[in-house]
């Protein structure tokens, strides 16, 4: 076989030369003994296939500002070839590379069980605020029919003027003026009914449903349910935390203590010792601990904001603390971003229909870490 056909010059030029005679190259058998090439090449050999390399547009975008996992991860991923070319028996408190491989592994189910208890909790937290929003309606609005339609009623001024000694600005007094409210709002009903002619019940159409007393009343009554929910949800979202964090520190305990050991048992000369160059360590000054984000909810202006809260602690050592966001299938890119404030902040206002994820990202000169995304999708605001 000529030099210039060898591997997988083959397989590309006899797809330039036309079939010999009496062959058919194209469902050639495995050494058949029969089908040649016009260059004199037999096929003898199975080249491999050649793949496509895939060209972006535009460079994407490689994370630098990492989660607390992922930098472990990473540097775990860097210690296990060394550990497996230079020192493949070497046992750190009874575990070898085989163990540190497995616990790279066992990453990514970990953080994916965090992200679903975190979506899970959104999700509850969301069903909560929208059930709130819809009583504090309800108590605000209704009183103000009621007060339209029967002003002249001496009996049903008195009881509203009770309603309006509470204000709905809490979950805890957005359920109580509801409650003081049903008993007014069906006693006015039945004052309308008693009309000549009769006048229809109140209702208010909020969010798109159209409430009753007994609408009303089922919507409170139903509130501690979903409180219960969001509760066992916060309940999970902490346990996957946990177990992350756990497996994180397990991770990252065994590959310092090799680190270590190897250090401490070679020499500058020796192959092994150059090797750990190759390994990320950290710097003097610790990186900060990234500031976790509790909740994302709708609100704002006109309900169109996003508006996050955050834990407590993190951002120990930080020079720059950010909350950034993106516009799916808008931006390609965490692009946005504003000053992170402990109290809370409110991004946007967007659209309805989009779909925004939002970080947060703390940073210092030893380096940049960021949280989880969390995500939420603008709906029709309540009102």
């Amino acid at each position: 076989m000529p030099p210039s056909l060898a591997g997988g010059d083959l397989f590309n030029a006899v797809l330039m030369q036309p079939p010999t005679p009496g062959s058919n190259h194209l469902f050639a058998r495995w050494d058949d003994g029969v089908t040649h090439w016009d260059r004199g090449a037999r096929w003898d050999s199975a080249p491999a296939p050649v793949l496509q390399q895939l060209i972006s547009h535009q460079p994407l975008a490689i994370n630098n500002a990492m989660e607390f996992w992922e930098i472990t991860q990473q540097r775990a991923q860097e210690t296990l070839p060394v550990w497996t070319q230079y020192v493949p028996t070497l046992l750190i408190k009874g575990q070898g590379r085989a163990d540190l491989n497995t616990l790279i592994d066992g990453f990514e189910p970990l953080v994916q069980e965090r992200t679903a208890a975190q979506d899970r909790y959104d999700q509850s937290y969301r069903n909560c605020q929208d059930a709130l929003l819809r009583m504090k309606i309800l108590g605000t609005k209704v009183p103000a029919i009621i007060e339209g339609q029967l002003n002249d009623d001496t009996r049903q001024m008195k009881e509203l003027e009770d309603v309006y000694r509470t204000a709905p600005r809490a979950e805890s007094t957005i359920l109580k003026r509801l409650r003081e409210l049903l008993p007014v709002w069906e006693r006015a009903n039945a004052a309308l009914a008693a009309d000549q002619p009769p006048q229809p019940a109140i209702v208010r159409k909020v969010g798109g449903v159209i409430y009753t007393t007994a609408l009303a009343r089922t919507l409170l009554d139903s509130y501690t349910a979903l409180v219960k929910v969001m509760k066992d949800e916060e309940e999970a979202l902490d346990v996957a935390r946990a177990n992350l964090r756990k497996h994180d520190s397990i991770t990252d305990g065994l590959n310092k203590s090799w680190y270590k050991v190897v250090k401490a048992s070679s020499d500058p000369e020796d192959d092994v010792y150059l090797a750990l160059n190759g390994i990320t360590t950290e710097p003097s000054t610790p990186a900060p601990d990234a500031i976790e984000i509790n909740t994302v909810a709708q609100g704002g202006d006109d309900g169109l904001q996003v508006l996050v809260e955050y834990l407590p602690g993190g951002g120990e050592h930080a020079t720059t603390k950010l909350i950034k966001w993106q516009v799916v299938g808008v931006d390609a890119d965490f692009t946005h971003s504003a000053p992170l404030d402990r109290e809370g902040n409110a991004l946007g206002p967007f659209k309805v229909g989009q779909v925004v994820r939002v970080i947060t990202e703390v940073g210092n000169s030893s380096g940049t870490r960021s949280t989880a995304a969390r995500t939420i999708r603008l709906e029709e605001p309540v009102g």
